[in-house]
């Protein structure tokens, strides 16, 4: 009777291991995916998404959500991780440094002005289509006509002959009482000595007899070879006979001496205005 319950008790237990083993080989054999060759896409090649930043961070994330070319710890204003919709835009080619161009003149110009006209004729306004090609028309005009005119300028006689005229306009140089350059401070010095002198021999008379005096303001124009171009009066001393003395002062002390020859090179008209004084116990002083 024992014996018979041992068998019965060892041929459960085994049972009972064979229904254990074969569940865990069924969950394994569950668990594995087979795919057959004939059902797999092989054009298919596996794929990995990359998000492209235009910042990083020092500090590489522990647990990154997605792989990008550079460590960033993330930011955005969201609690959850989403992808940037925004493209990232590349930064702009720098500029490449400009040459040096040609300086322009007036022939070039002209020349410039007949090729654009001679290199379209337009056609005739009357033979082109309606709709919005008379006002097309009408522009095109109104550029050939502004273009013909500038041309003409740049042709016209006079227009050059302007030009011509300033580049050949004389060299002045203004001197007065404030004047320290060496060179034309000695030259007005003797210019001044002369004046006064001749000034003083040809003092007027009337205005001596009447007690009349004053100052005035006198520019006078010299030329390098000594002689008087042009004489004004800036400022009037309120007294025809002074001011018409000293007009006839400087008429009377001319030809001054001639430029010297540093003079020469940088000046082609020298301008003198001075101070006249008129006093008639005094005589002419300039200051």
């Amino acid at each position: 009777m024992r014996q018979a319950w041992h068998t019965s008790s060892g041929a459960d237990s085994l049972a009972l291991a064979l229904a254990v083993a074969a569940g865990l080989h069924i969950a394994v054999i569950g668990l594995v995916h087979f795919e057959f060759l004939g059902d797999r896409d092989r054009s298919a090649a596996p794929s990995l998404d990359v998000i492209m930043v235009d910042w990083a961070t020092e500090t590489a994330p522990e647990e990154a959500d997605f792989f990008a070319q550079v460590t960033q710890a993330g930011g955005g204003e969201g609690d959850e991780a989403a992808v940037p919709d925004q493209p990232l835009v590349p930064e702009p080619a720098l500029a490449e440094e400009s040459t040096p161009q040609p300086e322009t003149t007036a022939d070039d110009l002209a020349q410039a002005l007949d090729d654009l006209l001679s290199a379209e004729p337009l056609a005739d306004p009357l033979a082109m289509e309606p709709d919005g090609a008379e006002a097309e028309t009408a522009e095109a005009l109104d550029t050939r006509a502004l273009m013909e005119q500038s041309l003409a300028m740049v042709r016209s006689p006079e227009l050059r002959r302007e030009a011509s005229d300033f580049r050949q306009q004389p060299r002045r140089k203004f001197i007065s009482a404030a004047t320290r350059e060496h060179l034309f401070a000695s030259y007005m010095s003797a210019w001044i000595a002369k004046v006064e002198r001749i000034g003083n021999m040809n003092y007027p008379e009337a205005a001596r007899r009447q007690g009349i005096e004053g100052s005035l303001v006198l520019s006078v124009d010299i030329l390098p070879d000594g002689s008087v171009d042009q004489i004004r009066v800036l400022r009037s001393s309120g007294h025809d006979i002074l001011d018409e003395s000293a007009v006839r002062i400087v008429r009377l002390s001319a030809p001054f001496a001639p430029f010297p020859g540093e003079m020469t090179e940088q000046v082609d008209v020298l301008t003198i205005t001075r101070t006249w004084q008129f006093s008639s116990t005094g005589g002419l002083r300039q200051r």
